[in-house]
């Protein structure tokens, strides 16, 4: 699917999961969320608890959701309304993608605790093949920048994903990787000396007050589950965003220092994650720059979608649940909504590709990230004609774009139906030859095969 980097298969069966033996949470710290579901504190300048209804509501009936839960948390203050949903306790949900975010922040628990150094090669930590010849980080995982292909050819998981070997550099570019996540999940294993799944309860969830809830087994391959396994509710996403808040107490200090979590925000590289965002930390996507600038993550699974961005300085988080694709829309309306009453939830805009307009009939070949497949053909071999004098990318769902260049590196790609919506992408030269080789789009670096 085009630009979908974040999108997974897995259902939203789920399991609870009890205390892992492992680490004592006391070495953690102890911050128990003062919150329930209910959502029932004071009101705020912008957001009370009767209007946040009245928005989730809505934005289930507009955009034809099911089930829609959504949190607002600010200053001390959480609203939490749903639409759509059954009577009772809401139920745990796939996080998706924003299990990152857990993943990252252990990490970086165990490095201001000694345990882990993210800046040793991971063939330190894991010395059996493939991976003890790895001279890639744990810091180069964590932001994107490891040159790791997006997910394991066929069934081979992760071990295939490293045979597949690096699409650049490790820290010269940004791809978005499921499989650098679950390779960081394996280094957490080796410092910490439980599984991934044990370290994340004890060490994270337990002490925030979270019940453990993960994909089944079998409903997800085990290598991929620190990049995609947990599940919960908002209210959880707001305990944990909260970890990540400058006004934070005691009790949050003890889980993870503050200079932990200024690093977890800062981009490690200088490596623009081009078409998703303004900069990548160590899990965090930021949308902005400076002291307005956001961090979030969108999660897309089975279906469903999940949402979060906080802003640090003020103190103030916004999270999302939905069990439709359509989600998406009704979290994009959501912030609109936000944004037109004051509160100035930062986007990601590229804005248009800069250059003339460009031949690309020299770009025409087969682009691979692993198994996912694009092709860029003049578009004279449309069988439909639907594309004349075009050049076309075809995605690895079959769906075809007109391609407009822009300038030596930059292209647009519009489907013929929607021709007002702009998919930005770029080449990526070599420095020594000038050649496209590489294409970076959807938050992907594709190389060039054929």
């Amino acid at each position: 699917m085009l630009a979908c980097i974040h999108q997974s298969e897995f259902p939203f069966c789920v399991i609870p999961v009890p205390t892992s033996r492992g680490r004592n949470t006391a070495e953690r710290g102890c911050c128990a969320a003062p919150f329930s579901d209910s959502g029932e504190c004071g009101g705020w300048v912008l957001v009370n608890s009767q209007s946040w209804r009245e928005k989730a509501g809505r934005l289930a009936r507009e955009h034809g959701v099911r089930s829609l839960r959504c949190a607002f948390y600010d200053a001390g203050e959480l609203h939490v309304a749903e639409a759509g949903a059954e009577p009772g306790p809401a139920p745990a949900a796939p996080f998706a993608s924003l299990t990152k975010l857990f993943t990252a922040t252990l990490a970086m628990q165990l490095a201001f605790d000694g345990d882990l150094d993210l800046d040793l090669p991971v063939g330190e930590y894991l010395t059996e093949p493939p991976f003890a010849e790895l001279r890639l980080t744990t810091r180069h995982l964590l932001s994107h920048s490891s040159g790791m292909v997006c997910d394991g050819p066929g069934d081979g998981g992760l071990r295939a994903a490293v045979a597949a070997g690096p699409l650049f550099a490790p820290g010269t570019a940004f791809s978005y990787s499921n499989a650098g996540f679950a390779l960081a999940g394996k280094v957490i294993e080796a410092a910490a000396g439980v599984s991934w799944r044990n370290a994340v309860t004890d060490f994270l969830l337990r002490p925030l007050d979270i019940e453990p809830a993960f994909l089944a087994a079998g409903e997800i391959p085990r290598d991929l589950a620190p990049a995609a396994a947990i599940a919960g509710t908002v209210t959880d996403l707001v305990a944990f965003a909260r970890l990540h808040l400058d006004d934070r107490d005691a009790s949050h200090a003890a889980l993870l220092d503050q200079e932990a979590v200024r690093e977890l925000a800062e981009p490690p590289f200088d490596t623009l994650p081009f078409g998703l965002a303004d900069g990548w930390g160590h899990g965090w996507a930021r949308y902005g720059n400076g002291a307005d600038r956001w961090l979030g993550l969108d999660g897309v699974g089975a279906g469903a979608t999940c949402h979060l961005r906080i802003q640090p300085e003020r103190g103030t988080v916004i999270a999302l649940q939905a069990d439709s694709a359509a989600g998406l829309g009704a979290w994009q309306d959501l912030l609109a909504q936000l944004r037109a009453e004051g509160v100035d939830v930062a986007g990601y805009a590229p804005g248009p590709a800069a250059g003339a307009a460009q031949d690309l009939s020299d770009r025409v070949g087969q682009w691979a990230n692993g198994e996912t497949v694009y092709r860029i053909r003049p578009g004279a071999d449309a069988a439909d004609g639907a594309h004349p004098g075009a050049t076309v990318l075809v995605d690895d769902d079959g769906m075809e774009y007109d391609l407009t260049g822009r300038g030596e590196r930059f292209f647009a790609a519009r489907h013929p139906r929607l021709p007002e919506v702009e998919h930005l992408g770029r080449f990526l030269l070599d420095p020594e030859t000038g050649r496209a080789d590489h294409m970076q789009f959807g938050g992907r670096v594709l190389r060039r095969v054929a």
